[in-house]
């Protein structure tokens, strides 16, 4: 290498290489993809120092290789990158090598001049590689740091063609930055990103990483941003229907947090989830309790994001009357559905007809228009056929609409049959909860579909088959009903009295 070449400045690097694109690229355009005044690239072109915006901006808009604008290596462009990933990848292949020659001497031979000298060269490239690295990383941070503003700000628009887009671009620098703190956000933003476009077992991967990673920290201290990265973890789980592992989580962080946090809004907000999650899987008492301590003191802000599950708790412990429960809590589109669904639990098709009067259409604090929620209640208000035709369209395009889970389609199932035995077609109704028990069955013994779902099944079920039904397909479906109901009674679910 020429000494001209080693003294270049990085700036006088970048520069060489932004004018290698400007070579099958014009510098208009090269302004126009960037955001930029053509006078301006001109300016970075021949002499002022180019800002890592810039940078960003260029790697964005025409999709050129982060590691080959910053450090030269690789192709210029991403859809080339895998060709020049081996070509980076060969001096690390080298230091390997040279690694798997020390391994394989013996422990004794290593004094010997020879090996000495393999010592040496091994730790000659360590050392070297090491200084790369740390070049990398001061070189890269910066457009790092831009490129995840750039995908956090197209994840908040829902613009999933631009997310996509940075996303790689950010992968791509995420290998030459080892940066902990930016490399724990990337992937959280990751695990946003996958939940959007429905891939939930990766969003769950990623979650828990962030969470593992954020514990591991040589640093680590029990604060305000450990507790979110906690509760993020728990939301996703309980999003995932996966409730008894987000209750461990829940445990295991409020225990950490005990004595440093207890006055913390996160660490209240991270209580009343462990409520939430008692109640859906059968201890009632415990959460109920917990939730009803944990809500008047939990931050005005969470209190909306709560108030569905504290209706319902009061509505399926039998303490409150249908009527006196809309009085509770925060308005929530989350409250207002947990009081329809009861209202169509119980049969209460009065109090369905006031709660659809107060609070359909309301996207916001009510039950959404047009929604799959709506049509349910308004096909139970009326007529139960109509409705299921309804309901069954809308379900299809709520299928093309997002990837709806395993557990929502067994809630689902139930409601289906749940409108056709409202509408006196009980043979559809008992081959829809025949679906609906196929789902259930099939679940993963891991995922906990909702109380009020399965409260709906049994329902069904025991309103399907009589009591004095000699049938085996009867007598198991009215069993698995009644355990239900009496176990949960049993654990202080008092509306479930009725069933039993």
């Amino acid at each position: 290498m020429s000494q001209q070449v080693a003294t270049k400045t990085y700036d006088e690097q970048v520069r060489e290489r932004l004018r290698t694109l400007v070579k099958t690229r014009s510098q208009s355009d090269l302004a126009r993809k960037t955001n930029t005044l053509v006078s301006t690239v001109n300016r970075y072109l021949k002499s002022t120092k180019i800002p890592g915006e810039f940078c960003t901006a260029v790697i964005n808009g025409l999709g050129v290789n982060p590691a080959w604008l910053m450090t030269g290596e690789g192709t210029p462009f991403l859809a080339d990158v895998s060709a020049g990933t081996s070509e980076m990848a060969s001096n690390l292949l080298e230091l390997v090598e040279a690694m798997n020659q020390v391994a394989k001497m013996k422990l004794g031979a290593l004094t010997g001049q020879h090996h000495l000298k393999v010592l040496r060269e091994l730790n000659d490239a360590l050392e070297r590689y090491e200084a790369l690295r740390a070049i990398l990383n001061k070189r890269t941070r910066s457009v790092f740091r831009e490129l995840l503003d750039s995908l956090r700000k197209a994840l908040q628009d829902m613009d999933m063609q631009r997310a996509t887009e940075v996303r790689k671009a950010a992968l791509q620098v995420s290998r030459l930055c080892d940066d902990p703190q930016l490399s724990v956000e990337f992937d959280s933003l990751q695990e946003f990103y996958e939940h959007i476009f429905g891939d939930q077992v990766r969003a769950l991967e990623l979650s828990r990483k962030v969470f593992v990673k954020s514990l591991a920290a040589s640093d680590v201290t029990m604060d305000k941003d450990h507790a979110a990265l906690a509760i993020n973890l728990v939301v996703s789980l309980h999003r995932a229907d996966r409730c008894r592992e987000a209750r461990r989580i829940c445990r295991a962080t409020l225990a950490l947090y005990e004595d440093v946090g207890a006055e913390w809004g996160r660490y209240k907000q991270l209580m009343a989830l462990h409520s939430v999650l008692n109640i859906e899987l059968g201890n009632m008492r415990e959460g109920l309790r917990d939730l009803h301590d944990t809500y008047p003191v939990l931050p005005d802000q969470m209190k909306r994001g709560f108030s569905g599950k504290l209706v319902e708790s009061m509505l399926l412990s039998g303490l409150t009357p249908l009527e006196y429960a809309p009085a509770i809590g925060e308005d929530s589109s989350a409250k207002a559905i947990a009081l329809a669904r009861f209202a169509a639990l119980v049969g209460d098709t009065d109090q369905l007809k006031s709660l659809l009067k107060r609070y359909a259409g309301n996207d916001r604090t009510g039950i959404p228009q047009d929604g799959i929620w709506e049509i349910y209640f308004k096909g139970l208000a009326g007529d139960g056929k109509v409705g299921l035709v309804e309901f069954e369209k809308a379900l299809v395009g709520e299928r093309n609409r997002i990837a709806v889970r395993p557990t929502q389609e067994f809630a689902y199932a139930a409601c289906a049959a749940h409108l056709a035995r409202s509408g006196g077609d009980d043979k559809k109704a008992r081959k829809l909860h025949d679906d609906a028990q196929a789902l259930l069955d099939s679940l993963d013994s891991e995922v906990n579909p909702q109380v009020m779902a399965l409260a709906l099944h049994y329902r069904n079920a025991l309103a399907l088959y009589l009591e004095d039904s000699k049938a085996k397909q009867a007598k198991d479906a009215r069993t698995r009903a009644l355990k239900f109901f009496g176990d949960h009674y049993a654990q202080g679910y008092g509306a479930f009295a009725k069933f039993l």
